[in-house]
């Protein structure tokens, strides 16, 4: 029998034995459907919520009930209450002292009220109603209340934003323990893309940091977690990636020639400056990807009725451009040609004139179809034609390209037919053709062109939309564009330099190209363009939505194909407007995404951004004609974040460093960079204007000596030999002569601007750059051009600058002046010579220079000194030598001195010209020359033992005395102490003998040596070199260092590689026997046969010695020198680099594993490698590793 069971919840109202409406349920069900089981259920909603939520399922008086739940609900409460207290359970007190001991207990709350005290929470429990999770819980509830109110299905509820607060467990530990907010926002993110990544096949099995480095869309992507890692890691003061590959490089610019292996740890030097650009590997690969599409897609309509392409007027809006088209050889789909299309012609062959070109079109799994093409060249404002080779003359008319189909097309019927090849704009001459530009043209014989799975492909994964043509019409509409990439209305005219953005030309730089005053027949649009300035790179090489219109009388077409940049037009349907964008394509699409995220990475405005790659695309010529970014981009960028972190230089600056300063602006408040350098500050009634006449800086004329000074007054600069005349002698030189042209007063502003970033003056920076690298070097300052980027061998632009920001840190950290460095170099220019014929050195190209008087009066004493010096003949015969050998024949001594090389004829020791050792031996040198001697003459053994010992105290005081006239000459003249004279004098490559020669004989090369050998002298006193360390390391040559010998004496190796040995003595506690026994160490004379076992010995033991010297951990060491030959650091070289890894590991807080793989990651590494490589920044950051060994 079923008990009938009576609840509260049947007695808030009464029964209604009504009949239900339709769709009404009974209260009893109601309460069952919106999930109410008791009072309380009730009164945790709000009244409000409990009325609308009722009304909806039941007619019932939901007022009424809620009032009387709310009344059981209380009574309930209150009499649990009353159950919980006098249980007359006693709760003990703690006890009491003194007095209040001595009596008993009076009156109490416990005594009187009996509490139970065990049923109510603790301070701080997790159950109180004052605890974070009573917080939370009401937060809660509070939160689906206000959620309910709505039935907006857009809201976002709470459980979308925290579902993880449904699943929590209420501990201890997860309502005390503080959590990051970032760390929650991650979680929660990262639970809903795991969830959301299960469901797509092609990821589901992928790591979550993996997909996110891989998409590509929405815009914030891609995120690569550990080059996040690496950024924030090393953050700060830090050396950054890239930085540490310069920090570390094995290879230093001192070799005095244009090389390029500064940078180069274990990759070459380009790789370095992608580092140094902060980005992602995969943002650096989605930058420089191969274009994706074509320039121009014709269909079958556009073949049939004729094409034009845009016109020319970007390319070259300054100067007056005459060009033509031509057809590279060696394209797939381009066969014979009549005439030829491969070179310029100064025919244009009349009007109506074409080439006939066979074009093959192909189709998958169809036979391919050649058809025969005419291609021609004409204006935008008409429809003659001409070559397309032809040269045309400049002129105002833009010159577009003509194709059209003759025979041959396949028919409408026969679908998937195209053709591909490629177009030069050329100009200069037809002896000496200069390529500008190149246009890539897709012939469809289709209606219209289908794009390939991977133009489909590529688009979706950038964009996030589909395309099924050669136009996504959809994306050019202004919302649409904005919803998917993220900007606003204002940024996307500053993109396209449009509106508010208006390009404006400065009247200081006018241009001479004809097509200036706009479109033929005074039409309109005259310069400057969007394509001239803050939008060039967006609008690439062209478009071809034009007006359908073919016609030549149709104006629209003509705007177009003049000025073919992109806008924003208006549409007005019914009482709306809508915006737009005009003359898009999918390559100029393409082009945008890439502008927009690198603007959005690098956080440089558009204009500015744009100058900078377009600055780099043009120094780049006729290596980058579509335009393109490419690994020179990437390196423009690396390099300009470094100077820029260091020095700080605007874009538009740096990029005037490769190509031209620019004369444009499209903000209303700035001036050009052009105007803001020269005309800024009004010297003289008429501001500086190119107006490309020449002039040179020894004329007379007025309004060549006003432009000078207003040149002088912009850089900051003085018309004198050792200021602006030494830079505009080097631009004159690279231009072939100097006029009012911003190619000139850029090379003029590249070379002033490098100096003031480096704090010097533009002499220092010539005499840096020449001390470098030469001629060449101070060339590529006053040029600024880039290398093809696919080549690494000859330094550009870029790699000097970082040469000289390394040349400038090392002459700040030793303490010295490039004038100091080029006297203690000496005046000869470097020339680079390899270091395998030791004997030779390379032709000196510079003769001495003049002596003070007191020098001149020191160098004839010498002269006088060196004649009372001689050994003579006479001094000879007073040693009272044997006169008569035992055949009673006379002894020449004298002669038998010289003629066994003793003494010279002159009475000159030639001991004196003996190679530097260890330790001098006069006495053993002297002693075997005279037992050769000796052993010639028939004497007795007691006379020749007698005539050895006369001779040899002869000799070896005559050798003092000779060896104390250049001892006394270089201490009083150097401050050289006496012990080092013989090394600093083999240092400068010469010897004793061969000064004292020179003296004897009052030879004109005495003072060049003499100045060569104090040069020397000054550079040992200077750096505290002692006699042991400069013997042992010019003894053993290769224990300095392996780099090449070049003109100027001392060479720039050698000076370096001895001031840092100096620096490390200096540096450290330990003596100097400590730091040259190690060489000794680590280069141990060779065995007949070297083992493994014996070269791992000689590895362990350098590698302990060394790291103790550098108070450095020996797996640390080990880790380096494991890179080296042997595994030792056998040179002053390789110590050096392992002390300049040391300081970066310092600096960084890597260990030198880390270092290395560091400097080993690229954009192609595999993400397993970056995670090494962030991880083992992160490490280097937690506190417990703050302290290194």
């Amino acid at each position: 029998m079923a008990t009938k069971q009576h609840t509260l919840l049947s007695s808030l109202v009464a029964t209604d034995t009504k009949k239900l409406k339709k769709g009404q349920v009974t209260f009893k069900t109601a309460m069952s459907r919106m999930g109410i089981h008791s009072v309380f259920d009730i009164v945790r909603l709000s009244k409000a919520d409990f009325v609308r939520q009722l009304a909806k399922l039941s007619g019932v008086d939901g007022d009424l009930a809620y009032t009387n739940a709310q009344a059981y609900a209380t009574l309930l409460a209150r009499l649990r209450r009353e159950q919980l207290t006098s249980s007359g359970t006693y709760e003990p007190q703690a006890e009491h002292s003194g007095i209040r001991a001595m009596v008993p207990l009076g009156p109490t709350y416990p005594k009187l009220f009996n509490e139970n005290w065990t049923k109510f929470c603790k301070v701080g429990a997790l159950a109180a109603d004052d605890s974070p999770v009573a917080y939370l819980s009401a937060l809660r509830v509070f939160v689906q209340q206000l959620e309910s109110t709505s039935n907006d299905p857009k809201r976002l509820l709470l459980d979308s934003r925290r579902p993880d607060l449904k699943d929590l467990l209420i501990t201890h530990e997860s309502t005390f323990t503080p959590r990051p907010m970032l760390e929650i926002v991650n979680q929660v993110l990262g639970n809903n893309l795991s969830a959301y990544l299960k469901t797509q096949a092609a990821d589901a099995s992928k790591p979550l940091y993996q997909v996110l480095s891989e998409r590509q869309y929405p815009f914030e992507l891609p995120y690569n977690f550990y080059h996040h890692q690496c950024k924030l890691g090393l953050s700060g003061g830090k050396p950054r990636l890239g930085e540490l590959n310069y920090r570390g490089s094995y290879l230093l610019p001192i070799t005095q020639a244009d090389s390029n292996d500064y940078g180069k740890v274990q990759l070459l030097t380009p790789h370095a400056q992608h580092l140094l650009t902060g980005l992602g590997p995969q943002q650096q690969k989605l930058l420089i990807a191969p274009a994706a599409y074509s320039t121009f897609y014709l269909n079958r309509d556009d073949l049939v009725s004729g094409w034009k392409s845009p016109g020319n007027c970007h390319l070259s809006p300054h100067v007056a451009f005459g060009s033509g088209y031509l057809l590279p050889a060696g394209q797939p789909d381009v066969g014979a040609s009549n005439p030829s299309v491969t070179t310029l012609t100064s025919s244009h062959g009349g009007r109506g004139a074409s080439n006939t070109v066979a074009v093959t079109f192909r189709k998958a799994g169809g036979a391919n179809r050649s058809v025969d093409m005419k291609l021609a060249s004409g204006a935008a404002v008409n429809n003659d034609t001409y070559y397309l080779n032809h040269l045309h003359i400049p002129s105002q008319a833009t010159q577009c390209l003509h194709v059209k189909p003759t025979t041959g097309l396949p028919d409408a019927s026969e679908t998937g037919y195209t053709a591909t090849f490629k177009a030069v704009h050329t100009t200069g001459t037809v002896a000496a053709p200069v390529s500008v530009a190149r246009r890539t043209l897709t012939l469809s014989a289709d209606a219209q062109y289908t794009p390939t799975a991977d133009e489909k492909a590529y688009f979706a994964k950038v964009f996030g939309m589909e395309i099924t043509g050669p136009n996504a019409d959809a994306l050019a509409d202004l919302d649409t564009f904005m919803q998917h990439t993220g900007l606003n209305a204002e940024q996307v005219e500053m993109l396209l330099s449009r509106h508010t953005f208006e390009v404006r030309l400065s009247p200081n730089c006018p241009s001479s190209n004809a097509q200036r005053l706009g479109l033929l027949r005074n039409l309109g649009l005259p310069f400057p363009h969007p394509n001239h300035y803050g939008a060039c790179y967006v609008n690439g090489n062209g478009s071809d939505r034009f007006a359908p219109d073919t016609s030549a009388a149709n104006v629209t077409r003509q705007y177009e194909q003049f000025e073919n940049a992109m806008d924003l037009e208006s549409v007005d349907i019914g009482e709306s407007k809508y915006w737009h964008l005009t003359l898009t394509s999918l390559d100029r699409f393409d082009r945008l995404q890439r502008m927009i995220r690198l603007q959005r990475w690098t956080r440089i405005p558009f204009n500015k951004l744009d100058t900078l790659l377009m600055c780099a695309i043009r120094a780049e010529g006729a290596t980058n004609l579509d335009m393109v970014l490419n690994k020179n981009t990437l390196r423009v960028l690396g390099v300009y974040h470094y100077l820029n972190q260091r020095h700080g230089i605007d874009p538009e600056e740096f990029g005037a460093l490769m190509h031209h300063l620019t004369p444009y602006t499209n903000v209303k408040s700035e001036l050009s960079l052009f105007d803001r350098v020269f005309n800024s500050i009004r010297l003289f009634e008429t501001p500086l204007v190119l107006d490309r006449t020449a002039f040179t800086v020894a004329d007379n004329v007025l309004a060549n000596r006003i432009t000078l000074m207003q040149l002088c007054a912009g850089l900051g600069l003085q018309l004198t030999q050792d200021s602006f005349l030494l830079i505009a002698a080097q631009t004159s030189r690279a231009l072939a002569g100097l006029k009012r042209d911003l190619a000139t007063v850029s090379s003029l502003f590249r070379q002033a601007r490098i100096a003031r970033l480096f704090g010097c003056t533009v002499a220092e920076l010539l005499t840096l750059a020449n001390l470098l690298g030469g001629q060449s070097y101070k060339d590529v300052l006053a040029k600024g051009t880039l290398r093809p980027h696919d080549q690494t061998a000859s330094p550009d632009i870029l790699d000097v600058l970082m040469q000289l920001q390394w040349a400038m840190d090392w002459l700040h950290d030793s303490q010295q002046s490039i004038t100091q460095l080029e006297q203690r170099l000496g005046p000869n220019i470097p020339l680079n010579q390899p270091r395998s014929s030791p004997g030779k050195r390379p032709t000196a190209t510079a003769g001495p220079g003049p002596l003070t008087d007191a020098l001149s009066a020191r160098l004839s004493k010498l002269q006088h000194d060196t004649e009372f010096s001689r050994v003579t003949e006479t001094q000879v015969l007073k040693l009272n030598l044997p006169t008569h050998n035992n055949a009673n024949t006379v002894i020449p001594w004298f002669t038998l001195l010289t003629s066994w090389h003793v003494l010279n004829n002159s009475g000159l020791l030639v001991s004196l010209d003996e190679s530097l050792a260890l330790t001098d031996d006069p006495k053993g040198w002297l002693g075997a020359k005279l037992d050769k001697l000796l052993a010639n003459v028939t004497l007795g053994d007691a006379a020749k033992q007698d005539s050895k010992d006369k001779l040899l105290a002869f000799l070896l005081d005559a050798h003092d005395r000779q060896l104390r006239l250049l001892q006394d000459l270089f201490q009083e003249t150097a401050a050289l102490p006496v012990d080092r004279t013989v090394a600093v004098i083999h240092w400068a490559n010469t010897s004793p003998y061969a000064v004292l020669v020179e003296a004897l004989t009052k030879s004109a090369l005495m003072v060049a040596h003499f100045q060569r050998i104090s040069r020397h002298a000054e550079i040992a006193m200077h750096l505290r070199l002692s006699n042991r360390a400069l013997r042992m390391f010019l003894c053993n040559r290769d224990w300095l260092g392996g780099y090449p010998i070049t003109n100027s004496e001392p060479t720039l190796s050698d000076l370096y590689l001895f001031e840092r040995f100096s620096h490390w003595l200096n540096g450290q506690d330990q003596p100097e026997e400590a730091l040259l026994s190690y060489f000794s160490l680590a280069n141990p004379p060779s065995p007949k046969r070297m083992t493994k076992k014996l070269q791992l010995q000689i590895s362990e033991s350098a590698n302990v010695a060394l790291a103790k010297l550098l108070g450095w951990a020996t797996l640390e060491v080990e880790n380096l020198t494991a890179t080296l030959p042997g595994a030792v650091a056998k040179s002053m070289q390789h110590v050096d680099w392992v002390r300049r890894c040391q300081a970066a590991c310092n600096a960084s807080g890597l260990s030198a594993k880390a270092l290395l793989l560091a400097t080993a990651i690229t954009a192609d590494s595999k993400l397993d490698d970056w995670k090494a490589v962030g991880e083992a920044v992160v490490t280097a950051n937690t506190p417990s590793n703050t302290t290194r060994e």
